[in-house]
């Protein structure tokens, strides 16, 4: 999905099994949507597995648990 930015909200919104593949318009919102699923992970108890992409403005993550 192409977005502006990617916060706590769209990584929560992921089920499990899910993998959230976002492209993001510069480096600095590909650390921020980084940070964030790091909030969601150590805040709410979430699990993500991140995916490796070959696109420096794309991150993607797996909702483990």
């Amino acid at each position: 999905m192409i977005c502006e930015k990617v916060g706590r909200n769209e990584w929560k919104a992921l089920k499990v099994g899910e993998t959230g593949i976002f492209t993001l318009p510069s480096e600095k919102a590909v650390e921020n949507a980084r940070v964030a699923a790091q909030d969601v992970k150590r805040l709410d108890h979430y699990e993500f597995e991140r995916i490796k992409t070959n696109d420096r403005l794309t991150i993607a993550f797996k909702r483990l648990a």
